[in-house]
């Protein structure tokens, strides 16, 4: 299959990538910095100069394929929320994804299906329950930013395309995200659980991340799936079992009410939210996880990167 990425040089990104293209697919990328997509991929990929501005342009690609993948947004963890930040984080979400339905509206020949990126974040960042697919959308900023982020590629489906939704949960990997930056302060005794570290974490290994998006594609799937494991753990659980494979203890704790003064909402809705979400949706469509137990995905994880 001819598949689209957006986003295709962050870290979920570049894996799905490198293995949708040694499956054989031919991958068209999106990028604003061709020098940057070419020192990952090289020549594996088309690589698609694009200012996630210009619709005819985007417009004569989507011709050509017959998934889109759209991973496209500012880091979320990637600096304090100032006000400009926020607006930067919603702005390149909304703005993909509605440009990726206008080409969409004016192509001759439609994909077959988009997976609409989203995250976890939707629920809020303390439900307080549960959350399966059919939980309501929470409060916060980033459950309003993965409510407009979702909806901002509703239009598809007007044009008989499928839609699938990923809410995608704290993914765990070597090449980054939260794990390299749990990993780094164990290995040289200065491990830290953040405020009581009760809070729940639904992680998913990078590795399940990706045979859920290419389970999606391969059987043609349409709706709202959550992308975590099915077991979520406490922040506690997860550095205790870094620390046990590492050999090293997690003995630092920094109080909630001094990451709220310093981080404000970012600390309380990204490093001490507590949310338990569960993949129903995902496992009812008959996804089996390769790394369902935490134990087994540190493990894997940690033997790689030594």
């Amino acid at each position: 299959m001819n598949i689209l990425i957006t986003g295709a040089t962050g870290f979920i990104g570049e894996y799905l990538t490198q293995s949708l293209t040694e499956k054989g697919h031919k991958i068209i990328i999106s990028s604003r910095s061709i020098e940057k997509a070419n020192k990952i991929f090289g020549q594996k990929v088309e690589i698609f100069d694009w200012d996630y501005k210009n619709v005819e342009k985007l417009t004569a690609i989507i011709n050509r394929v017959d998934i889109i993948i759209n991973l496209a947004g500012e880091n979320i963890a990637g600096g304090l929320w100032t006000k400009s930040r926020k607006k930067k984080i919603l702005e390149s979400r909304i703005k993909t994804g509605k440009i990726i339905s206008q080409a969409i509206e004016l192509s001759q020949n439609k994909p077959k299906q988009i997976i609409q990126a989203s995250a976890i974040g939707y629920y809020g960042f303390n439900p307080g329950k549960k959350c399966d697919e059919n939980a309501e959308q929470g409060e916060g900023f980033l459950a309003e930013v993965c409510q407009q982020w979702e909806e901002s590629t509703n239009a598809v489906s007007a044009h008989f395309v499928k839609r699938a939704i990923i809410r995608t949960g704290v993914v765990l990997g070597n090449a980054g995200g939260m794990l390299p930056k749990l990993v780094q302060p164990i290995k040289y005794f200065l491990g830290t659980n953040l405020g009581k570290g009760n809070n729940y974490i639904s992680w998913i290994h990078i590795e399940d991340e990706i045979r859920a998006i290419e389970f999606i594609i391969e059987n043609s799937l349409e709706g709202i799936f959550n992308l975590t494991a099915p077991e979520p753990i406490s922040s506690k659980e997860l550095n205790k079992q870094i620390g046990i494979i590492l050999k090293k203890p997690v003995w630092f704790k920094v109080p909630a009410f001094i990451l709220n003064i310093l981080l404000g909402d970012l600390s309380k809705e990204v490093l001490l939210a507590n949310q338990e979400v569960i993949p129903s949706n995902l496992v009812n469509s008959g996804f089996n996880f390769k790394y369902s137990s935490i134990s087994d995905a540190i493990k894997s994880l940690l033997k790689k990167s030594r």
